[in-house]
């Protein structure tokens, strides 16, 4: 263990070296983070829609979900999310009058929609000889969340979009005797699964609404020096690190909200 923190703490040493300004100035709004307290606030219902495939048919993914246990799974792990990072998560007493700036934020999940549907997979094998390739429709949940936050101003709404399907393996094998044969396996959705998902969600826009935080302040201090941040950061706070962040792992700002 003291190898690997080791070897993390070289790493982050090289790295802030060469990209000093971005690397301190997060660890400035870490610091600061740790004082924030978060009001959160979910909808009592979300938009749910099945749609039908080609042959009007409907996937059956959904049926046995409750509504209401799914956003209580999602508000409970985004909210030991962000607590993971260091916020306070807090339920305000007055919620007609919330307080809003640096140090407590609001956080509201505005909308949300779930769509039942099935999907198409495209499979694509390859070997020393043949290259395969095969359609399946799998049983698909998509859904789609925009965030709207508040730390004494209201930032641009927030979305993400993320799709949970049956989970698929396939593999081809090939003798003399029997030629070429495709094998493929489809564990269908359950219940089970979709509340996991809630959980999976609910991490993920966590470590997203941490991530968006840190990287505004970023560039926000920055552009008070005329400068602008060259990459985004994403904090890490079991590997104790910093890493670069791609596109796929952000929310996307709504243009033209608020």
């Amino acid at each position: 263990m003291k190898i690997k923190q080791i070897i993390i703490g070289v790493i982050l040493a090289m790295t802030l070296a060469s990209c000093g300004t971005e690397f301190k100035l997060a660890k400035s709004f870490m610091d600061q983070s740790k004082d924030v307290r978060v009001a959160v606030y979910f909808p009592e219902t979300v938009k749910v829609t099945l749609i039908q495939d080609q042959d009007g048919d409907y996937t059956q993914v959904l049926d046995s979900v409750n509504q209401n246990m799914f956003l209580d799974i999602m508000y409970a792990a985004y909210s030991d999310g962000l607590r993971h990072y260091g916020l306070d998560v807090y339920i305000p007493e007055d919620q007609d009058h919330i307080q809003v700036d640096s140090t407590h934020w609001l956080v509201i999940l505005s909308n949300m929609e779930i769509q039942g549907l099935y999907t198409e997979y495209d499979d694509y094998l390859f070997d020393f000889l043949d290259e395969y390739e095969y359609s399946f429709s799998l049983n698909t949940v998509n859904v789609a969340s925009w965030f709207d936050i508040n730390d004494g101003e209201w930032h641009p709404t927030l979305f993400d979009e993320h799709n949970l399907r049956d989970d698929f393996s396939s593999y081809v094998t090939r003798s003399w005797e029997n030629g070429t044969h495709y094998h493929y396996s489809i564990n269908p959705l359950k219940t089970k699964d979709v509340y996991n998902y809630a959980v999976y969600l609910g991490k993920r826009y966590a470590e997203f609404t941490y991530d968006y935080m840190m990287n505004r302040y970023v560039a926000s201090e920055l552009a008070k020096k005329n400068q602008f941040a060259r990459f985004k950061l994403h904090w890490d706070p079991d590997a104790k690190g910093y890493y670069f962040l791609s596109e796929e792992e952000e929310f996307i700002e709504v243009k033209g909200e608020n």
